[in-house]
């Protein structure tokens, strides 16, 4: 069988893609390596901003709804904020992932899972995949396997990406665990090396991490034990411990070639701020998607419409938030401080977690300060890689 489309990766980004294809009449086949249901590291928030481009009612999954969180400055003293509506929901990817897959099929997706891929061919305009259950043509592929995926590089695509990196686990909820966390999350910011700490209620456990550039990688887990004892937590009884990577696209880098094209973390498309990338897989799916189905009705003669979309409507709002990223880690006591005491800036944070506004919003809100944040935040980089390169 020709497939129209092959989804390598059934996480947020590859079952949209897949379910979105389908509902549009496209044959499709969905692939993932693990068997589901499956868990994988992420924290698990799906914020109001992401859920508003996924188009279908999350309640089933959601264990939690955050209206706050608990602020603490290199876990030093706390503060608390909250908001008048939910700026983001609680899920765990086991449960969120299947949900989306299930989706997929529903719309007419087929989907195969517990089958890895082994190489990816790309000849007279179509897709060759080789898998252990054997070989499957297609006229197009979404490479949606994440950071360290093999079907887009195995198909001659390869985004360019810089790294941070995370280390969580999960603490089981016990009579030791205070009631005040089942309904509140946990931000530690500026003792991080470009990231931060968290503590993220669900339904029977906490999940707790900490994200750093990937240079300081070796800090991870005295860090994290540092946010155990700072909570009150020991850091011995945390489960399923584990570290992933956090890619963040080089603008300009290629993110679809001929009939492949990546979407969610497979091209990069993390929030340099936030760490979160559940956003940018909803939108990069609906984007790839549109990209395929003109492909596929001969209104295009590749797949570059979906390039030149990430380049227009995803890019700005990546290099936007880098800049914000780099401006908060060159001076965390100053905006720790303003999200403690100015409503404004607290509001216009929750506003940007909810979509309401964007980061080149919030940039242009500033109005002629914006050439000194710029630059600041330029200034900001150049010292971190100059540090950086030092420690190399």
């Amino acid at each position: 069988m020709l497939y129209d489309v092959i989804v390598v990766g059934a996480g947020p980004a590859g079952s949209t893609a897949a379910r979105l294809l389908a509902q549009r009449g496209a044959s499709v086949l969905l692939l993932d390596r693990a068997r589901f249901p499956r868990d994988k590291p992420c924290g698990g928030g799906v914020t109001i901003r992401a859920a508003a481009y996924l188009d279908l009612d999350l309640s089933p999954v959601i264990e939690r709804t955050v209206y706050g969180a608990r602020f603490f400055l290199g876990l030093g003293p706390a503060f608390d904020r909250w908001y008048r509506q939910p700026w983001t929901y609680m899920t765990q990817r086991c449960r969120l992932d299947s949900f989306l897959a299930e989706a997929a099929c529903e719309a007419g997706s087929d989907f195969h899972d517990g089958e890895a891929v082994r190489a990816v061919e790309v000849e007279d305009g179509q897709v060759t995949l080789r898998s252990r259950g054997g070989a499957y043509r297609a006229r197009t592929l979404i490479a949606a396997d994440g950071a360290n995926g093999i079907s887009g590089r195995s198909g001659g695509l390869r985004p360019q990406f810089e790294e941070a990196v995370a280390l969580e686990g999960n603490l089981p909820f016990s009579p030791s665990v205070p009631a005040e966390w089942r309904e509140l999350i946990a931000l530690d910011l500026g003792g991080w090396t470009g990231g931060y700490g968290w503590v993220f209620p669900k339904g029977d456990h906490l999940n707790l991490g900490v994200g750093v550039w990937k240079y300081a990688a070796l800090t991870l887990r005295p860090k994290l034990a540092d946010l155990c004892r700072r909570y009150g937590f020991d850091a011995a009884k945390l489960e399923n411990l584990r570290g992933h990577h956090l890619p963040m696209r080089v603008p300009g880098t290629p993110v679809a070639r001929g009939p492949l094209l990546a979407v969610g973390d497979a091209a990069g498309l993390i929030d340099p701020l936030t760490g979160e990338g559940i956003h940018m897989a909803f939108l990069s799916a609906r984007l790839a998607a549109d990209a395929i189905m003109a492909y596929l009705a001969g209104e295009a003669t590749d797949l570059s419409p979906y390039q030149r979309a990430v380049e227009r409507r995803l890019q700005p709002e990546l290099t936007a938030s880098r800049k914000l990223q780099e401006l908060f880690h060159y001076a965390p006591p100053l905006y720790v401080a303003l999200l403690r005491h100015s409503q404004r800036f607290w509001y216009a944070f929750c506003q940007l977690i909810r979509g309401e506004t964007t980061y080149q919003g919030l940039l242009r809100k500033v109005g002629p300060l914006r050439p000194l944040l710029v630059y600041s935040a330029g200034l900001a980089q150049r010292r971190r890689v100059s540090k950086h390169a030092r420690l190399r």
